[in-house]
């Protein structure tokens, strides 16, 4: 009988111990016996003492947004250029493998086809960088509800991105609750793109609570991604519902 390896599971402390300041959601993480973090912008935040609580604590850091720019609007290339050559260099320091990026806002009178060439392009570019410092891309789609201004929601046209782009240091961020309120389908949009997706986002929906409280079936999820061999992150970005400790346990127990 084959024994699957368990997933590697990463806290957003964006999201979860809300309750104590950023920085001390590191011990807390250790506490309740997981390795590794995200986080999102590291502007307002004191990177000196996260990265010395990380190496004392002993943790990974798997993802943290590399930029905001608008990958949409050529305009805006330069400074997405620049956000990521510093980001890969705080990639570099902290040993974090992704760095997330978005698509953007769709631009009003710009054919769809342009800014989508847009994006693939600054993607190529970005990836450059993203080798040179051996950390990878990976762009996130939102869903089109909550965030009805953005180009990228579906992750079949984020799938043909990143196959447009074609280089190992790009990839998608597959997030779960994103997918599940744009297009569902879940199980076999995994399936058959697992190779190019480099991380994942889970939160169950309605509401972005923890896994187990929605329509979701993350026990059928988790272990599909266990079967499927998956060996990224799994990102555990939702907003509790009960408290942050017994939660996290709760998803852990779930996916073995």
């Amino acid at each position: 009988m084959t024994v699957l390896p368990p997933l590697r599971f990463a806290v957003c402390i964006e999201t979860i111990f809300r309750d104590v300041p950023f920085e001390q959601r590191l011990e807390h993480i250790m506490a309740q016996g997981f390795s590794a973090f995200e986080f999102w912008q590291r502007d307002g935040k004191d990177m000196n003492i996260t990265l010395a609580l990380k190496m004392a604590l002993r943790l990974d850091v798997c993802a943290f947004v590399g930029s905001t720019a608008a990958l949409t609007d050529p305009a805006q290339r330069s400074k997405f250029l620049d956000d990521i050559t510093r980001a890969a260099g705080l990639a570099v320091d902290m040993s974090c493998e992704n760095l997330i990026v978005y698509s953007g806002p769709a631009m009003r009178n710009v054919p769809r086809i342009r800014q989508r060439e847009s994006i693939i392009e600054g993607l190529r570019e970005a990836a450059l960088i993203a080798a040179d410092a051996d950390v990878r891309l990976v762009l996130e789609p939102l869903n089109r509800i909550e965030h009805p201004e953005n180009f990228l929601y579906s992750s079949d046209e984020g799938f043909e991105i990143i196959r447009a782009v074609n280089n190992p240091h790009v990839r998608l961020l597959f997030n779960i609750y994103h997918q599940q309120i744009s297009e569902g389908n879940l199980s076999m949009r995994l399936c058959e793109n697992m190779n190019l997706i480099g991380h994942i986002h889970v939160a169950d929906v309605p509401g972005r609570h923890e896994p187990g409280t929605g329509e979701i079936n993350y026990e059928h999820i988790f272990g599909l991604l266990r079967e499927q061999g998956y060996r990224g992150y799994v990102g555990l970005e939702y907003i509790p519902l009960v408290d942050s400790g017994a939660g996290l346990r709760a998803v852990r127990a779930m996916s073995q």
